[in-house]
């Protein structure tokens, strides 16, 4: 059985965001949290505090958070790419800015590439097999569907609002 992953990215500081996706974690006994940059932390303890409640998440560097100072909210430096595996799926985490797709990236069908940057929520199954999926942004959207995360389940994915958890129905995928 594959674990729940919860998708978010562009944060911008947002201890309010950070806040509802942890109660979506607990909600979802979501293994992991992946957050595809632009974390942007303050330097406030509680934004720290927040992001050490669930143990595993997981971060990469967006553009904007090149111009903060990790160490000060207590958190190391995130890697441009993460790659993990889940159940049969090897799933690719970038910002977006640098790659904005996963050529170049050493990946194939089945896998999964997850990536932010555009604050624009996307999931798309690829022709290549890849599952595309930008969970949006959680903090300044640049769409009508207002601020966004994602899921990732055994049985697929959902682009969900971030304010009332409720799936966006053009931005569900299931897995065959």
């Amino acid at each position: 059985m594959h674990p729940t992953l919860i998708l978010a990215s562009d944060i911008h500081g947002s201890t309010a965001a950070l806040r509802l996706l942890l109660q979506y974690a607990k909600h979802y006994q979501a293994q992991h949290i992946l957050i595809a940059g632009d974390i942007c932390p303050p330097s406030s303890p509680a934004f720290k505090e927040l992001l050490s409640q669930h143990t595993d998440t997981i971060l990469v560097r967006g553009n904007c958070d090149s111009s903060y100072d990790f160490s000060a909210a207590g958190i190391n430096l995130p890697p441009l790419v993460q790659r993990l595996k889940w159940g049969e799926h090897s799933v690719v985490m970038t910002h977006g800015d640098r790659f904005p797709s996963p050529y170049g990236l050493d990946m194939q069908g089945g896998d999964i590439f997850i990536s932010g940057h555009t604050h624009s929520p996307r999931l798309v199954m690829q022709e290549d097999g890849i599952l595309h999926i930008n969970p949006g942004s959680t903090t300044f959207p640049r769409t009508a569907l207002g601020p966004t995360y994602a899921l990732l389940f055994e049985d697929g994915a959902s682009i969900r609002s971030l304010d009332d958890d409720r799936p966006l129905p053009s931005l569900q995928y299931y897995f065959l």
